[in-house]
């Protein structure tokens, strides 16, 4: 995974660190928000969002460079931004050097990505229940893909069809260009995957349910599979972390930012822009999250 820094130069590295510490702040240093995302996507620039909000409140600049993980030290110097598959998922497939529940401490969540199932706007599949009908009535021919095997999206829809008792094929690719490139092509049938905002704005494709819990923003007639009673439904969210044990006042310092970035416009832009909804949770709201996503994806996973 690629990881990418954005640090916090103090200007001040005399005076200001010392009065941050007496509100309950950071300590001297500098500041880094680990961000695992390509640059100019949704996490890259949620990173930056929070980045410019630390440096306001601050008084710092942001180079790039550097380096952190859960390992780092508990000072508050360290976050990094957290995502469903890193959390909820990849740590019951194998040694990713972390406890997600225990081995990291939960500052607050921001923003949910849909990542919905869609056809080709001319599939004869209108929506969700005649997808069901289709696959009910041809056992093994509903092709439908994600942006990679074992991943987030394949095991949320994956058990959407067990409950449904119908047999499909799954696709994994490479990623979620390639998934949408297959479907245009019509190689496959259907994907799930975050990559369908553009291809909505231009009638390329057309949604047929969600599978989270939170209706994808100006589409309140597509359903959710938790409406629907699936037993996966967890959005793709957003939120910062920081190592275990993290010292009380560098994370109150971190919670605070995060709810001020919370109640901020610039949110609600910066969720507009990405076809996403804002959905904001404390540190307590995105420990629970986190805690039960992770239960529910194991018991998943083990086929319980």
């Amino acid at each position: 995974m690629r990881r990418r820094s954005l640090l916090l130069t103090p200007l001040l590295p005399l005076a200001a660190p010392t009065a941050l510490r007496a509100a309950g702040g950071l300590p001297p240093g500098t500041a880094t928000i680990v961000c695992g995302f390509a640059a100019g996507g949704l996490g890259d620039s949620l990173c930056r969002l929070v980045a410019e909000a630390a440096r306001d409140r601050r008084g710092a600049r942001d180079p790039l460079g550097g380096d952190g993980a859960a390992a780092a030290a508990p000072d508050g110097l360290t976050i990094v931004l957290g995502s469903p598959g890193a959390l909820l998922v990849l740590p019951h497939q194998g040694n990713v050097g972390f406890d997600p529940v225990a081995g990291l401490t939960p500052l607050g969540q921001l923003i949910a990505q849909p990542l919905p199932v869609y056809v080709r706007a001319d599939s004869p599949l209108a929506d969700w229940a005649g997808l069901i009908r289709f696959a009910r009535s041809n056992p093994g021919r509903l092709t439908w893909g994600t942006a990679g095997a074992r991943s987030f999206a394949e095991i949320v829809v994956e058990k959407a069809f067990e409950k449904e008792g119908i047999e499909t094929v799954s696709a994994p690719f490479r990623g979620g260009s390639e998934a949408v490139q297959a479907l245009l092509g019509g190689h496959i049938m259907a994907v799930a995957s975050t990559d369908y905002g553009p291809l909505l704005q231009q009638g390329a494709v057309r949604l047929l349910a969600e599978t989270g819990p939170i209706a994808v923003p100006g589409h309140p007639d597509v359903p959710t599979f938790q409406a629907l009673g699936y037993p996966l439904s967890f959005p793709v969210s957003y939120g910062f972390l920081g190592p275990a044990r993290m010292l009380a006042d560098a994370a109150a310092w971190w919670q605070d930012l995060l709810a001020e970035v919370g109640r901020s416009p610039a949110l609600v832009a910066f969720a507009e822009r990405y076809i996403g909804a804002v959905a904001v949770e404390d540190a307590a709201g995105y420990a629970r999250i986190i805690h039960d996503g992770y239960v529910a994806f194991g018991r998943a996973l083990q086929g319980r």
